[in-house]
């Protein structure tokens, strides 16, 4: 597979709530980026959550996957994620982009979230 044009995100949950990225000036999204070259996606989503919230964590399974054909990215792989380390708090941590835990009981991420992607299938 052409790992080049593959974009990773990763869906790390702490009981209801999602752990959620916003750029300077952007918008809440879900952690993630680019797989490079020679990286399993797996490996690509451990490096992007490291690099954009500070947190380590373990892959659990793969959620979806979008094929894309007008957009930069080909494909994008959906992955269900928890945090190694049960001290990591978003809060505290310092960088260009705001992290915070998002609820998915709220109306926006109920939809493109947890209806999207993990309906009955975080628990299997």
């Amino acid at each position: 597979m052409d790992y080049r044009r593959i974009y990773v995100q990763a869906i790390v949950l702490n009981g209801h709530h999602v752990l959620m990225v916003r750029p300077l000036g952007g918008v809440w999204a879900l952690p993630g980026g680019d797989v490079e070259e020679g990286e399993t996606p797996e490996d690509a989503v451990r490096r992007t959550v490291a690099a954009q919230t500070g947190a380590d964590v373990r892959v659990t399974r793969h959620l979806s996957r979008e094929k894309r054909n007008e957009s930069l990215h080909r494909m994008v792989l959906t992955f269900l994620a928890e945090p190694t380390s049960l001290k990591f708090d978003p809060v505290t941590r310092r960088g260009t982009s705001e992290l915070d835990w998002r609820s998915l009981r709220s109306e926006e991420l109920r939809e493109t979230i947890y209806e999207k992607h993990l309906s009955g299938k975080e628990r299997q």
